[in-house]
Order: C-alpha cells, then structure tokens, then sequence
C-alpha cells in the first residue's frame, strides 16, 4: 500500500511501491489527463509535481512519493481554467 497527497486529498492505494506512478494515478486512481507518451522520461507528457517539483510519472515510482503531495493536470484547477489546462484542451 502507498499513501500520498494527490490533488490535495490524501489516497492510499494497494500497489506494488516499484509500479510506475504513471499508471497509480491513470489505473488505479482513475484520472486520466497525465498521459503516456514516450515511457522514456523523455516527451514530457506524464509530468505531474511532486512536492512542487516536476517528475516524469513514467520513471516515477509509487514507493518515491509515499508522503509526498503529487498535483495532476487535473489538481491545477477545479474548473479547468488554469492556463496550462485550457492549453491542453485548445490543442485537441
């Protein structure tokens, strides 16, 4: 099991602490606005911030961020209105 702060509410999931943090917040946690892009850390598309600092959740492993808050795409704003999400919606 792995607890951490997600979009500012705390979460515990049952998973294994070497799962890639990618698919704990796609799979397991359901939202779905960090993307897989490249698996490589490379593309940039599954980065979220941890503790304020930007990680690549493809190389990101469940066990790194017990403890720590994790913010989404999703956690910017609740009603999409930050700048970088209406960016990703004007580029669909």
């Amino acid at each position: 099991m792995v607890a951490f702060t997600l979009n500012g509410k705390s979460v515990s999931v049952e998973t294994e602490p070497e799962t890639p943090l990618l698919w704990v917040i796609r799979e397991h946690l359901k939202l779905t606005g960090t993307k897989y892009g490249c698996g490589a850390a490379l593309c940039g598309a599954c980065t979220v911030h941890v503790d304020g600092k930007a990680e690549r959740s493809c190389q990101t492993m469940a066990g790194d961020v017990a403890g720590k808050a994790v913010t989404t795409i999703e956690g910017l704003s609740p009603d999409s209105s930050h700048p970088l999400q209406k960016a990703w919606v004007a580029e669909q």
